[in-house]
């Protein structure tokens, strides 16, 4: 989750019973919060210094896959496109008009979430990819065995005739 905001050098710590991650020049941030019964909540959120801002939380129902794929993307540098007059005025907001076919903005959004999916891949495949450490406990089955076990397992297989 955190892996592509650290990528982007974003500053991570822990902040009471929060884990926030804050974007290099302070104006975006994520924050992690864990209630008491376990239940994981999702706060994310950007500010200009005129005020201009959103905010945005993942409720602990909210599947981790798109909460990671929103985090892949609050990380990516790259301009996102607007509709023209849909972005407020500010100081750290630059903006520039470019004509843009619709194939080209479908093309365009498609490689970004082509883009966002296969580094989401990578991560968890460097994750999943690692030996397990620990050993799944023996516990036989009517106290057998390991052998009576695999056999008790296995689904009777056909027995050929043997042939004289």
């Amino acid at each position: 989750m955190w892996a592509p905001l650290q990528e982007q050098n974003w500053h991570t710590r822990f902040e009471g019973e929060h884990y926030t991650a804050t974007s290099p020049d302070g104006t975006a941030w994520m924050q992690y919060h864990q209630s008491p019964g376990g239940e994981a909540m999702w706060w994310t959120g950007a500010k200009d210094s005129q005020g201009n801002g959103w905010t945005a939380n993942f409720s602990p129902s909210t599947p981790m896959h798109l909460v990671q794929a929103f985090s892949n993307e609050l990380a990516n540098p790259d301009p996102v496109m607007r509709p023209r007059g849909r972005v407020p005025l500010s100081a750290q907001i630059r903006t520039w008009s470019v004509s843009v076919k619709p194939s080209q903005l479908s093309a365009w959004q498609q490689a970004r979430i082509t883009a966002a999916r296969a580094a989401t891949w990578a991560r968890n495949s460097a994750r999943s990819a690692r030996p397990r450490t620990t050993t799944r406990p023996y516990s036989p089955v009517g106290g057998a065995g390991p052998a009576a076990d695999a056999d008790a397992s296995r689904p009777e297989e056909p027995h050929a005739p043997a042939h004289p």
